[in-house]
């Protein structure tokens, strides 16, 4: 037992110090190759927000196919930038080096609560394999090269799940954490909902609604609260850059992420996606299967029939996976110490 403790903290702290590295090596390669990515439109619609503008208008009139960068996150990552403006945060390389130690220590956290749901299942060692996917694994380092945000909304998701039934509420505010900096997270709701819903008394159905109606409405509270200015602003701006992602035209980032369906076109292939998602809620529902089970399958289904595939999308696929493994087996029992055990006379 000790032996093994050691290998976990020597394991531990050498993977924190790689990751630490790994980030510093991203980061020498420079900011200019960031100008074309998404966090830079985060950087420029802070920018507007801070100069009284209201970015969701841009889509107004324009094409609902063509993807022409609109602001189609919730705006808390808005905000960010904004404040950062304010405070006299001008360049965007500033900017980016304020966020990079952010990224970094969300990476890492990633890492903690991973290992920590592995731990609590009594599967350390299987716990640091899932830690060195998700804190080495190509996918990362492609987040890590971007620095999209993908870290920041993915983090927030895990402790919901973790602590969906201990602290409901605390896990509610945590998943509207989430889909307030990318809304990704909102077809895992249902799914936390059954979640919440199987862990419930079967014999109160009265009460087992009125959880789910209240971890809803506390999920969705942050998301409303931080978006009142702009819908009240410019509501249709606004609600057309969130459907945005439901109508736009095919794209990926080349064959590494598949193809598109040639049979069904853009809106059929979407068709078969909600399709294929509701069937999987309903499974989660009649067949008890675990939410985080239930939750890879709906990312996967997603990543399979979306009609937009980008590289930054499996780092979400990878998480919930590998939470998942830790539930596939029956938790390790705890070997017994001589205070607990008892020797039985085989006579």
């Amino acid at each position: 037992m000790k032996y093994k403790r050691t290998f976990l903290v020597f394991a531990g702290i050498t993977l924190i110090i790689v990751t630490i590295f790994v980030h510093y090596a991203w980061g020498l390669k420079g900011t200019e190759r960031l100008l074309s990515e998404d966090i830079y439109h985060v950087w420029e619609e802070g920018k507007k927000i801070t100069n009284h503008l209201n970015p969701y208008t841009r889509i107004i009139g324009n094409s609902l196919r063509e993807n022409s960068k609109y602001p189609t996150y919730l705006p808390l990552s808005y905000y960010f930038a904004s404040i950062l403006n304010h405070f006299g945060t001008s360049r965007f390389v500033d900017f980016i080096n304020t966020w990079k130690p952010i990224n970094l220590l969300l990476h890492l956290c990633i890492g903690v609560v991973t290992f920590s749901i592995y731990y609590q299942q009594r599967k350390p060692i299987s716990g640091i394999i899932a830690c060195s996917i998700l804190l080495l694994g190509r996918w990362s380092a492609y987040i890590i090269n971007v620095q999209h945000l993908e870290f920041a909304a993915i983090l927030p998701i895990l402790i919901a799940g973790q602590q969906l039934n201990r602290k409901p509420k605390l896990s509610a505010l945590m998943f509207g954490l989430s889909l307030s900096i990318k809304h990704v997270g909102i077809v895992l709701l249902p799914s936390f909902l059954l979640g919440l819903k199987a862990n419930s008394s079967s014999g109160n159905s009265i009460s087992s609604r009125k959880r789910i109606l209240t971890y809803s409405a506390v999920a969705l509270i942050i998301p409303l609260i931080i978006s009142i200015p702009f819908l009240l602003d410019q509501p249709s701006g606004f609600l057309l850059n969130m459907l945005f992602s439901t109508t736009r035209e095919f794209g990926d980032h080349g064959k590494a992420t598949g193809t598109r369906m040639i049979l069904t076109g853009v809106d059929g292939t979407r068709l078969i996606m909600l399709a294929l998602i509701i069937m999987n809620w309903v499974a989660q529902a009649k067949e008890k299967i675990n939410f985080w089970l239930a939750s890879t399958l709906t990312l996967l289904i997603f990543l399979q029939f979306n009609a937009v595939v980008f590289a930054q999308y499996y780092i979400w696929l990878a998480t919930f996976l590998l939470i998942s493994c830790a539930y596939l087996t029956p938790t390790t029992p705890r070997h017994p110490t001589p205070e607990n055990s008892t020797v039985r006379d085989p006579h």
